[in-house]
């Protein structure tokens, strides 16, 4: 018990007046409510009364905006009638880093101070107790969320005295309020990635200058504040924007905290939108050295990260998701070998821009989604099952086209014999087209990393970095056709290839299989007969492709009209969530983590999607293994399973804060530590090796 306890205990001892209530010990906090007086003063006066808070050294819980990761600490009281509790009236906070995540709160005492007034019903002499459960956040390098039932008991006063168990911690508190700026003009804006705010009518530059805004959504809380102060009152404050910011609010809100000589001040802030120039990338941070570093880590080389991406986009080539298709590509170039250089070219860039452009227009799509708020990733449109049943229309009809049941599907692809220029370039378009199209379940190393990084940055390095991927992706038959001596490493044609191409039919029907697998998962039954139904109707159209006349037009369209709408039926919405399938998963959820890590646990997460032909092969060869199953049973280690084939915003907030476009992301957290992020391709061995210290 220390002395401010032990004040109070004695001061309960002395009379009625004083009032007590024993703190809650929780996991590496301490918790209670506490008066500023030994009484309440009726008559709607503010009285103040707090939650106190107390984390262990080296701990720390929420402000209102957490930062990057954190839930702010709630109140919800329960109160007499005729008491009326206001907020929780916030003292300014500190920033608190973890690795890449900067954070805001407190990390040692403090007093939340909440103003409660009571009624004119209420008269000297009665006694009120006040109730309330609250909830918080603590965290080290683990976090432990926490909660407490609290009540204080006070008498009524009509002149309560000072408490002088708790007169000098709510001085303190007191102090650390933001107070209203002194006549002081601000204005901000939002441009070029950054938001800059801009201030006059301040006193002398101060030593230090830190903002804490408080939406949670607008700047990258870990990138370092730039500041720029002319020395006559004018100060202009800049700090990148965050990957989840949407539109800039009507008025920024937030706190303004100035260290001087020792002495600090902190100011609650309203900045209206205005024209403010922003602070040089040169300029000095807004914190002095001596402060904890809110700078990120270096970011990598824009060099190195394009490398990452063409190189992820060579190896997705190899990816069985995408297969099917170059494997008619490569049956085009064979066929084709008699055809002139320059031919050859023109097919090698229409199939390379047609590679490149639908990677664009993923991108473009990508940014835009997210620019409205939509928390997405890479394969985000495999999470909508109207896709799904299209891309297994499309797939189906191409399949049924190599079987020989129609022929448009041979001059779309480029695989024909005696095409013209033309539509052999546009063959070779759409084929690039299609290898996008299904290449989109596949994560592969290297492309995950220049995926993840770009989606932190500005539209245009997206738009470059998926440039790379494309060009990646292409690159094995962009060489083939500048190069036609290399062409000599590929099988000559003859009769065998008519037998091949017929049997390249059957990896596309596979692939519609595992599709009508992963529809099933999303939406169930009723949306795979939906889609079974379309591709009958998709086969009758194709079966009348070849026929002539007016009749044969119309059932033709028809039949793929009522296939398209079959798409849009409510049948067709995501159904909820599957349960974890591989050996004794859990399903995942960021509490559950907490949880685990709390009480010291090893801890293994795979995030996956049904749709995610990679995870599926990592769950098969590694995770579902014997091997690696007993490892798991004999070090007690809980698997998680975070599903991301439906949209999932908190696995996403999970995959951006890891720099990953998309799943799969395996994370292992050994005996509650910090997470090891694991490679996208696993082997048994990989995985029981990262379960060790």
């Amino acid at each position: 018990m220390n002395i401010r306890r032990l004040a109070a205990a004695c001061l309960l001892a002395l009379g009625p007046a004083a009032a007590f209530a024993a703190p809650v010990q929780a996991d590496h906090v301490v918790a209670d409510l506490v008066a500023e007086n030994q009484g309440l003063q009726p008559g709607g006066v503010a009285n103040r009364v707090a939650l106190r808070l107390q984390p262990d050294k080296g701990w720390h819980v929420y402000w209102l905006n957490p930062g990057d990761s954190g839930i702010p600490t709630s109140l919800q009281w329960t109160l007499p009638a005729g008491v009326e509790a206001g907020p929780i009236e916030w003292p300014y906070p500190h920033a608190h880093s973890l690795g890449d995540l900067t954070n805001y709160g407190y990390g040692e005492e403090t007093l939340h101070l909440v103003p409660m007034k009571l009624g004119d019903a209420w008269t000297p002499g009665q006694q009120v107790t006040l109730q309330a459960e609250a909830k918080w956040l603590v965290c080290k390098d683990v976090c432990i969320p926490g909660k407490a039932a609290l009540s204080l008991t006070l008498p009524v006063q009509a002149s309560p005295q000072p408490d002088p168990a708790w007169a000098a911690a709510f001085a303190k508190a007191r102090a650390e309020l933001p107070q209203p700026t002194p006549g002081w003009q601000a204005r901000f804006a939002v441009a070029n990635g950054s938001v800059t705010l801009g201030i006059d009518g301040m006193p002398a530059h101060a030593d230090r200058v830190e903002f804490f805004p408080e939406p949670n959504d607008l700047v990258n809380h870990a990138a370092p504040q730039r500041i720029d102060a002319d020395g006559s009152g004018s100060l202009r404050l800049s700090q990148g924007l965050s990957s989840y910011f949407v539109e800039a609010p009507a008025e920024l809100r937030g706190v303004l905290v100035l260290h001087e000589g020792g002495e600090v001040r902190a100011y609650q802030l309203q900045a209206v939108p205005g024209a403010v120039a922003a602070v040089p990338e040169a300029a000095k941070p807004a914190v002095d050295p001596g402060k904890e570093s809110t700078a990120p880590t270096t970011p990598p080389s824009m060099l190195l990260v394009l490398a990452s991406a063409l190189l992820g986009g060579l190896i997705l080539n190899l990816m069985p998701c995408v297969f099917p298709v170059l494997s008619l590509k490569a049956l085009s170039l064979m066929q084709s070998r008699g055809q002139s250089n320059g031919e050859a070219r023109r097919q090698a860039l229409a199939y390379t821009a047609g590679v490149i452009v639908s990677f664009l227009a993923v991108a473009g799509l990508l940014l835009a989604l997210r620019a409205g708020g939509k928390a997405i990733g890479w394969g985000f449109q495999l999470q909508s099952p109207a896709f799904i049943g299209l891309l297994t229309y499309l797939l189906l009809a191409l399949g049924l086209s190599l079987s020989g049941a129609v022929n448009f599907g041979t001059r779309w692809m480029g695989v024909g014999q005696g095409l013209t220029q033309k539509s052999g370039s546009a063959g070779a378009f759409f084929t690039g087209v299609l290898a996008v199209v299904v290449a989109s379940p596949c994560t592969v190393p290297f492309m995950g990393s220049a995926v993840g990084y770009a989606m932190t940055q500005g539209g245009a390095v997206t738009l470059l970095v998926f440039a790379a991927l494309g060009l990646g992706l292409a690159l094995p038959f962009l060489l083939l056709g500048f190069f036609p001596r290399l062409a000599a490493w590929l099988p000559r044609p003859g009769a065998w290839m008519e037998t091949f191409k017929q049997a390249m039919a059957f990896p596309l029907y596979l692939t519609v299989a595992w599709l009508l697998w992963v529809l099933a998962r999303q939406a169930g039954a009723n949306a795979v007969g939906l889609v079974m139904l379309g591709m009958v109707l998709v086969a009758f159209a194709i079966w009348l492709w070849s026929r002539r006349g007016a009749i044969a037009t119309v059932l033709k369209l028809g039949a793929l009209a009522l296939a398209a709408w079959l798409l849009w039926l409510p049948a067709m919405e995501p159904g909820p969530a599957t349960q974890a399938s591989v050996g004794s998963a859990e399903v995942w959820s960021e509490e559950k983590v907490a949880e685990l890590r709390a009480q010291g646990q090893t801890i293994f997460v795979d995030f996956t999607a049904d749709w995610c032909l990679t995870c599926k092969v990592n769950e098969r060869v590694a995770l579902k293994t014997e091997a690696v199953q007993k490892a798991f049973r004999e070090r007690g280690v809980a698997f998680l399973v975070a599903d991301w084939t439906r949209n999932d915003p908190a696995i996403t907030r999970v995959l951006e804060q890891h720099q990953r476009p998309g799943v799969p992301l395996y994370l292992v957290y050994v005996n509650g530590g910090e997470p090891k992020l694991l490679p996208q391709v696993l082997t048994p061995q990989i995985v029981i090796d990262s379960l060790d210290p």
